[in-house]
């Protein structure tokens, strides 16, 4: 995983300016193509359902949305026109569930201390009980 920040006054389409290069390269090296990652949780809220699974995830979306960016990640990677791929999480059982979401709460937020994700989690979990 990369991360990607732009020095605060610095040139500002200098993270576009870099993606656009990189793509253009690895045309010219043959890629047939190249993925600028998924934004998980980016649509989350807009399609929440009525299975528990689909709560928790809107919930989640909402609260981590000021701390990842999901939806702004998402607007910054259309001006790529990106081609739209489903990702899939499988899973054996809903019991799994919490410990995938720590795994991918690391990956996403390596930085975040334990209580952080804690009371990033809580708050979903108020915001889901207050949607019911």
């Amino acid at each position: 995983m990369h991360l990607m920040r732009r020095r605060a006054g610095g040139f500002g389409p200098v993270i576009q300016f870099l993606i656009a290069s990189s793509l253009r390269t690895f045309s010219a090296e043959g890629a047939a193509f190249a993925s600028l990652s998924g934004a998980p949780l980016a649509h989350a809220v807009h399609r929440a359902g009525t299975e528990p699974v689909d709560r928790v995830l809107a919930a989640l979306a909402r609260a981590l949305e000021p701390v990842y960016g999901f939806g702004s990640l998402h607007a910054f990677k259309a001006k790529f026109s990106p081609r739209i791929v489903p990702m899939y999480l499988v899973y054996r059982d809903e019991s799994d569930l919490p410990r995938i979401a720590g795994a991918l709460a690391r990956a996403y937020l390596p930085e975040a201390s334990v209580g952080q994700l804690a009371r990033e989690g809580f708050g979903a979990l108020r915001v889901l009980r207050g949607r019911r």
